[in-house]
């Protein structure tokens, strides 16, 4: 008997199942999935409870970035359309404060000289004073609770919240408190705080940040009864599903075992220190789990600084058998290196291949991580992970990317970057198929590497390469698949942190046009795919879960009539 979800539901846009099913995480994503919903209701009003559904996807972006205006201006008028019963007064009042009280000011142009000037103290000091004195208090701590996160400035964060979060905010003071303390890595007074935000005003649902702080705090049977609740009640939160089936499977936690021979490949260009930090990490890694020989091979693409000292070093130090390098007379680009390091001979020798590059900080059981992913997705053309920057965790680089429909006005899909809509809180935390993985740190096996025809050195220098190589590999049937529950650290920082030269915006940009024009006819055949095997996914994974026992089996079947 096949479990029937909401996507299953006949009528339900094939847009907004899109949507959904890239997950429900990220203000913006779920603020056009609010509208995808609301427009579903005027079309066909019967297919599902669709003022329900809006409410809770505004409800979700307001959980994502409690202190944006607009988002409490749109539920505010959703919830006043709802019939009495269904939501606590209190959590009604206080949207309805948020969106009285977040008054953009009247001119931003004396702050964005102080940011030009960038004196950081300066902008510190307006900012605070703005807070304590301002009418638009609300919109200045927002633009301070950002500055503050992305410094790991926790202590000011806090503080700078007390002075506007009181009184009949005081229920969102306890929000953002949680919020702060789960990306503080404290997760048991994040779950104290989230437990008074919900005594004092419950969200309609429930918050899914509550049971990702009882995960971060070893808290599963909390974890899982939070999950399976907020399922009932939203059975379309697809991140939650996910979390869910994760923890009950047990497959957060599982390491799985490689079999046959590894080939470790890496490329590198004039990164010295960061290289030397990357092997570092990488001879420190558990190779126990490898039935196997595991080999390293590195190419050092004409580095000109201390690099070959370094490979040198490092050679002598395991042995040339366990670490093979490779130097090239000329850079050749990320590709091309990626395709060298693919016909070395001593690459062959290996049933599997990972790459890396240069800059990571490997845990000790990433390779244990990516055999559970090899394990429960046998099929998959690529196992990648979940990438964090090295000097922030709290911003994640490299999620599951999907596909999602063209805005109004785009004539192509985009891929899907809902984590660089926020802070990672640990939603990005599931094991499942996708449509592209970064390419710092992912594992192949050597065939279907092979088979793949090689990385496309139309986008030398660098960037898009792998996506392209993702994306042949869906096409193929060999669909990529991303293990959230590894974890890796990048030590190139985010765009958020470092803002990136005018070159290499420009690269980026121009590799963008190439990958779009190349696929430009096979946008929709991607689109299938990826909706096919996200579906199947979801809908196998929940039919488990019901058979298992009460949880989102009960939510899934009755996705066309919650009432919250």
């Amino acid at each position: 008997m096949t479990t029937q979800i909401w996507f299953d539901a006949p009528g339900f846009p094939q847009t907004l199942a899109d949507l959904l099913l890239a997950g429900t995480l990220g203000r913006d994503h779920l603020l056009r999935a609010a509208a995808m919903a609301q427009a579903a209701g005027e079309k066909t009003p019967n297919i599902a409870d669709w003022p329900r559904l809006r409410r809770q996807l505004l409800a979700a972006a307001l959980e994502e970035d409690p202190l944006y205006g607009p988002t409490a201006a749109a539920l505010t008028k959703a919830l006043r359309a709802t019939p009495p019963g269904r939501i606590d007064p209190a959590f009604t009042a206080l949207v309805e404060t948020v969106a009285a009280r977040f008054r953009p000011p009247e001119s931003v142009a004396y702050f964005e000289r102080l940011l030009t000037g960038g004196n950081v103290g300066r902008i510190d000091a307006y900012l605070e004073n703005e807070i304590r004195n301002s009418r638009a208090a609300l919109f200045w701590l927002h633009i301070a609770l950002h500055r503050a996160i992305l410094g790991r400035d926790f202590d000011r964060a806090a503080a700078l919240a007390e002075l506007a979060l009181s009184g009949d905010l005081t229920p969102l003071g306890h929000k953002v408190a949680g919020d702060l303390a789960l990306l503080r890595g404290d997760a048991p007074a994040a779950l104290a705080a989230y437990d008074a935000a919900q005594a004092l005003a419950p969200w309609p649902a429930g918050m899914f940040r509550h049971p990702l702080a009882a995960l971060a705090a070893g808290r599963e049977d909390l974890a899982a009864t939070a999950l399976a609740d907020l399922l009932r009640l939203m059975p379309e939160h697809v991140s939650a599903g996910l979390a869910l089936y994760d923890l009950a499977s047990g497959r957060r936690r599982r390491l799985g075992r490689l079999t046959g021979d590894l080939c470790v490949a890496l490329y590198t260009f004039n990164k010295a220190d960061d290289l030397d930090k990357t092997l570092a990490s990488l001879f420190a890694s558990d190779f126990s789990v490898v039935d196997g020989a595991v080999r390293m091979l590195l190419l050092d693409n004409a580095s000109s600084d201390a690099t070959p000292d370094v490979i040198a070093a490092w050679a002598g130090r395991v042995g040339n058998e366990r670490l093979a390098a490779i130097r090239l007379p000329v850079n050749i680009g990320a590709p091309a290196a990626r395709n060298w390091l693919t016909s070395d001979d001593q690459l062959a020798q290996g049933a599997h291949v990972a790459y890396l590059d240069d800059d990571v900080d490997l845990p000790a059981d990433w390779l244990a991580r990516l055999a559970t992913a090899a394990e429960a997705y046998p099929e998959a053309g690529v196992w990648g992970c979940r990438v964090m920057d090295a000097a922030n965790p709290a911003i994640a680089q490299g999620v599951d990317a999907m596909l999602l429909p063209p805005e109004p006005g785009q004539e192509e899909p985009q891929l899907s970057g809902l984590h660089a809509q926020g802070f990672d809180f640990g939603g990005f935390a599931h094991l499942r198929p996708c449509l592209t993985v970064m390419g710092c740190c992912h594992l192949f096996r050597r065939e279907r590497l092979l088979g793949a025809g090689g990385f496309d050195i139309r986008f030398s220098p660098s960037q898009y390469d792998d996506v392209d190589h993702d994306w042949r590999l869906a096409l193929a049937g060999r669909p990529p698949v991303y293990q959230g529950h590894l974890a890796v650290a990048h030590r190139r920082p985010a765009p958020a942190l470092a803002r990136q030269r005018p070159d290499q915006l420009a690269g980026g940009q121009a590799n963008w046009q190439k990958l779009a024009a190349k696929h430009a006819g096979r946008y929709a055949a991607m689109a299938a795919a990826q909706r096919e095997t996200a579906a199947s996914d979801l809908r196998r994974k929940f039919e488990e879960l019901a058979g298992a026992g009460p949880g989102p089996g009960a939510a899934s079947s009755a996705g066309t009539t919650s009432r919250v």
